[in-house]
């Protein structure tokens, strides 16, 4: 793979990195979600301004909002550091037993045909449906966090980027599937 094309695949995989060391606020906030609700206690600080995310007050629910908004992000943008390091979902007892140019022809048609579309569709959509989130005001209708539109609008960006690794890797495949190869690589 070229390696201008390399080097874009790894900086399409940053905010996955980045998000990664969410995993210990999402600890954090299950563990004192479980200890305040033990306790029949609900709200942990209330304050008389209305913030943009937290609104009033941080409570039990909302904890329970922050710990699916944090999951997501890592899901999400997770998704796109797999794919690049090649830990996705896949069929590996096929998969191993292929020759590497049949395994780059599946690569390429996988990344290029299904996931490039796919994307693009997600993508389309989740921006009308983030839109639709900001414009309504969405919240939590259980006392949670306000501003629902901060993590809809996650979905169209994470497809985006997926889509473009997609995108690239397929390129990069092909390129790679295009150059000559001797009789023994085949």
């Amino acid at each position: 793979m070229p390696h201008v094309i390399t080097r874009l695949l790894d900086l399409l995989c940053l905010p996955g990195k980045w998000l990664s060391w969410l995993i210990l606020p999402l600890i954090l906030s299950i563990l004192a979600a479980i200890v305040w609700a033990a306790r029949g206690q609900n709200t942990f600080l209330a304050w008389e301004a209305d913030l943009p995310v937290l609104g009033r007050a941080l409570t039990v629910n909302g904890l329970f909002d922050l710990q699916w908004y944090i999951f997501a992000l890592l899901v999400l943008f997770g998704g796109i550091w797999s794919l690049r390091e090649e830990r996705h979902v896949s069929v590996d007892f096929l998969w191993l037993m292929m020759p590497r140019r049949a395994q780059l022809w599946i690569r390429s048609v996988g990344d290029l045909v299904f996931l490039l579309p796919f994307c693009l569709i997600i993508t389309w959509y989740g921006w009308s449906f983030a839109e639709v989130a900001w414009t309504s005001g969405e919240g939590s209708t259980q006392g949670g966090l306000n501003s629902r539109w901060l993590i809809k609008a996650m979905l169209p960006l994470a497809f985006a980027l997926l889509g473009l690794m997609a995108l690239l890797r397929g390129i990069g495949t092909t390129i790679e599937l295009l150059r000559p190869t001797s009789k023994d690589q085949t």
